[in-house]
């Protein structure tokens, strides 16, 4: 492909108008880029529909709101996630689309991604091991934490809201654009100060889940987030 081609993962796809597809593109540096592409050919990929969670080459067109994707190849093959890995990765391809707005500028959020889906991959391959499950939901909380870095949302979870270091034996609240405050119940002091060390266990897990929903619920809104029902199906 020509030097005009970036590097890119698809996100997510719709079809639009006849033969197109509308796509969410994850490129280095620039972030959620959204552009119509063709359609693949049956006829050469046996496929109506380019793959997620494949490292692809784009080249791109145009300048407004709504790129055109002129070229686009696969750079790798794209990872066979499934079961709780595959519904992981989509969860984080539809937070990603929920979070970051088209267009505007996410510098490391492409690194945010690609580290993450190949975690889940590996994980996947030692499926068997119990400690690779619950290494599962220690990517994705991670990932989340990174995530509202990513957007101005910085979460410290070793000092309270006066810049001193958490009581492991006291309780805290988060409020909004002020950090952690003493409370008769909330976040365990212990619990935060784990997930600030990066000691994953139940308790800091389940911490660091009850943290996020709470931090990202008022930038997702009130939509549910579809991918989250797949997890109650399997």
């Amino acid at each position: 492909m020509s030097g005009h081609a970036v590097s890119a993962y698809l996100l997510h796809s719709v079809a639009f108008q006849d033969q197109k597809l509308l796509l969410d593109l994850l490129i280095p540096g620039q972030g959620r880029i959204r552009a119509v592409a063709r359609r693949p050919a049956k006829k050469h990929s046996g496929r109506s529909q380019w793959p997620l969670f494949c490292l692809c080459w784009v080249e791109l067109s145009g300048h407004t709101e709504l790129r055109t994707v002129r070229r686009i190849e696969e750079q790798q093959a794209a990872l066979p996630l499934q079961k709780e890995w595959l519904f992981s990765a989509l969860y984080l391809n539809e937070l990603i689309c929920r979070l970051f707005p088209a267009q505007v500028l996410a510098d490391t959020l492409f690194e945010i991604y690609q580290q993450a889906v190949q975690s889940l991959w590996a994980l996947q391959l030692a499926a068997n091991s119990e400690q690779a499950r619950a290494e599962l939901e220690q990517v994705l909380r991670q990932t989340e934490l990174l995530l509202l870095q990513e957007l101005g949302v910085p979460v410290d979870c070793s000092v309270d809201a006066q810049g001193e270091l958490l009581n492991s034996d006291c309780y805290y609240q988060w409020q909004h654009e002020y950090g952690f405050v003493a409370a008769p119940q909330g976040f365990f002091g212990a619990d935060l100060l784990a997930i600030s060390q990066g000691d994953w266990k139940s308790s800091s897990l389940r911490c660091a889940k009850q943290l996020n929903r709470q931090l990202l619920r008022p930038l997702l809104g009130p939509a549910p987030l579809h991918s989250r029902s797949l997890f109650r199906q399997d």
